[in-house]
């Protein structure tokens, strides 16, 4: 049969919070992944070029190259960054360095992207600084009309 907790608060057992109102607010979720559906089309391109999925970096590489792909889509607060990359798997802050080239910042405006840069970490946070990107739409009516 089981029994009733007979502890009360006290000096040795203090008490957390006196009512609902003392309960902190729940961390802010990070976005979600939803750019699957819309990379669909680039996956033959994507496995070609070896890409690399979002939700396979880890801190093991931070500091190494990488290149991934998905779709570009505005900041957010919670995760920083210039921008934030969708690949379906997960979504990843893209910090954009200050010696950044016009020709960078303007590759970066495309919906989807591919991007050769380096894995960061700012804040507990993974990051991709990229070195080069490309318009991914670009790039399969391109690699299409090779094969």
């Amino acid at each position: 049969m089981p029994r009733r907790l007979s502890r009360r608060a006290g000096p040795e057992h203090p008490v957390l919070f006196v009512d609902a109102d003392d309960f902190p607010p729940p961390p802010p979720m990070p976005p979600r992944p939803r750019a699957a559906d819309a990379l669909a089309p680039f996956r033959a391109l994507l496995a070609a070029a070896e890409t690399a999925r979002l939700d396979e970096l880890d801190v093991r590489r931070v500091g190494g190259a990488v290149l991934v792909a998905g779709e570009r889509r505005p900041a957010e607060a919670l995760l920083g960054g210039d921008a934030l990359l969708d690949d379906g798997t997960a979504v990843v802050p893209i910090i954009v360095p200050a010696r950044a080239s016009r020709v960078l910042r303007a590759a970066l405006t495309a919906r989807f992207v591919l991007i050769s840069g380096t894995l960061r970490s700012t804040e507990g946070v993974l990051a991709i600084e990229p070195d080069e990107c490309a318009d991914l739409r670009a790039l399969a009516r391109e690699w299409r009309g090779r094969g």
